[in-house]
């Protein structure tokens, strides 16, 4: 991957990540440039240190795509990150998508941060449930069923339930939940 024509490679693979990003657009994006499996995580830490948001969110959808290791520390070292401009929401999608074990506790803190600005709707409460209930472990369950405690909002335990199949047990009428009544 070097650089041409006054273009860095970083510049040319960014170009072609507009957009949603298929694992066959990862595939001919990685064929075109082989070693952007080696240097994308690289890129997404140096866009970071940049705060250029955008080429982040649009390199983790490529290293995810394309299952780079070391794509989930990186993810889960933004999400605790805490900064203003990222799209949390997608990068919640990409630990659930890559099974990042090591991120429950991330992503459970950053719905704890978020809850009081995500409402009405809680969509990155509701992403963050999601990913834990992709997670499938120990952990990930535990910080469900934290979720569907008194401290959380009802749609956002009623979310939890439903993730941990346990709606029912916990009192929830669908119907009311989802305004039909």
């Amino acid at each position: 991957m070097n650089p041409g024509a006054g273009d860095s490679a970083i510049d040319r693979v960014d170009a072609l990540t507009d957009g949603y990003i298929s694992p066959e657009r990862a595939q001919e994006i990685s064929k075109r440039y082989p070693a952007v499996s080696n240097v994308v995580v690289g890129w997404i830490r140096e866009s970071a240190a940049q705060r250029n948001w955008r080429r982040v969110e649009r390199f983790a959808n490529l290293a995810a795509a394309l299952k780079v290791a070391g794509l989930g520390g990186v993810v889960v070292e933004l999400v605790d990150s805490d900064v203003e401009g990222l799209n949390y929401e997608d990068l919640i999608d990409i630990l659930g998508e890559i099974r990042e074990e090591a991120a429950a506790n991330s992503m459970f803190r950053l719905a704890e941060r978020s809850r009081e600005h995500d409402a009405p709707a809680f969509w990155l409460c509701q992403k963050v449930i999601l990913s834990l209930s992709e997670l499938d472990t120990d952990e990930a369950r535990d910080k469900l069923r934290m979720m569907t405690t008194a401290a959380w909002p009802s749609a956002v335990r009623w979310h939890a339930a439903v993730a941990l199949g346990m709606e029912e047990q916990l009192g929830f009428d669908e119907d009311h939940m989802l305004g039909y009544s």
